[in-house]
């Protein structure tokens, strides 16, 4: 029988994927802005979410796949550092893709900056891993909570409860990676200060 712990432990590694973050941030934001949600169209909305998906969540998915069925990982959760680096390097390579493909376009530049600081953390994430297994789960969830503040300070929005329930949620979402022995707490949490600092010191470059 499966024990609580490990059920829930499970649940929330699955619905916070480092893959699905980058597309719950999208969706966060036009729900947020009203500024955005009245410039984009819903068709542009709705195109948006799928080029985000598709390329952040869908191409690296099927890339892990094909890496594990030609023998370059062992398994699919990537648990070894140095078989991280090549699947980070594909995601790394979709994800500047998206931000170009999105470039293409007249957007508003809180998408470009959150896509570019998604780029960012993927890339960061690839040079650690080379040393060390950060959390990238947390790295992932560090940057939307970033990506929140930095919306809070531009927006004027009060969305200090939906921080607060970001941050909740890393809490048990980097517990449950403790839990299952996928990270240590250091590694767990390093990767979400970095999160938060890149998305942070971002806005904070590009603003000057």
């Amino acid at each position: 029988m499966i024990r609580a712990e490990y059920f829930f432990a499970r649940v929330f590694s699955t619905l916070f994927h480092p893959l699905l973050i980058p597309t719950l941030g999208i969706f966060l934001l036009f729900k947020m802005s009203s500024h955005i949600s009245f410039s984009i169209s819903d068709e542009a909305r709705r195109f948006i979410m799928i080029i985000v998906f598709i390329n952040t969540a869908i191409a690296p998915v099927l890339s892990i796949l094909i890496l594990k069925r030609t023998g370059y990982i062992n398994n699919y959760l990537l648990l070894d550092r140095a078989e991280r680096v090549f699947p980070l390097v594909i995601a790394s390579f979709m994800f500047f893709m998206t931000y170009y493909l999105l470039r293409q376009l007249s957007l508003p530049s809180l998408l470009y900056f959150y896509i570019m600081g998604a780029t960012l953390l993927v890339v960061a994430t690839l040079i650690v891993s080379f040393f060390w297994k950060i959390s990238i789960h947390m790295v992932s969830l560090g940057g939307l909570t970033g990506f929140l503040i930095v919306l809070s300070l531009l927006l004027h929005n009060e969305i200090s409860s939906l921080i607060a329930l970001a941050i909740i949620f890393s809490g048990f979402t980097g517990t449950s990676r403790i839990y299952l022995k996928a990270h240590s707490p250091a590694q767990v949490y390093v990767g979400y200060l970095l999160g938060a600092l890149v998305m942070i010191l971002l806005f904070l470059y590009l603003r000057n």
